[in-house]
């Protein structure tokens, strides 16, 4: 029966994934709480309020949050830039 339980946990980690049935504790660095799968080492993170996992939007409004503004430079500024360039081409001789 071993065998066979085997065989069907490989196939259905070919098939779908690690099934993070091995997690640690949840614990907090730099401000980010997660569990991680002892089997394949990935961060499943977790509300620290709720103490549940995060969706794949919480975590991309997380990640977005800690990457700061984003910075819009108009296309008069980098004209300039791209003039000196003009008379250069990339291609092979």
């Amino acid at each position: 029966m071993g065998l066979i339980a085997s065989l069907f946990g490989f196939l259905y980690e070919l098939f779908f994934g690690c099934r993070h049935g091995r997690l640690t504790r949840p614990f907090t660095l730099e401000r980010r709480t997660y569990k991680v799968c002892l089997d394949c080492g990935r961060q499943i993170y977790y509300s620290s309020e709720r103490m549940t996992p995060l969706s794949a939007r919480e975590i991309r409004g997380m990640k977005a949050a800690q990457a700061g503004p984003l910075t819009v430079v108009p296309a008069e500024a980098t004209a300039g830039l791209l003039a000196g360039r003009a008379g250069k081409s990339n291609a092979a001789a």
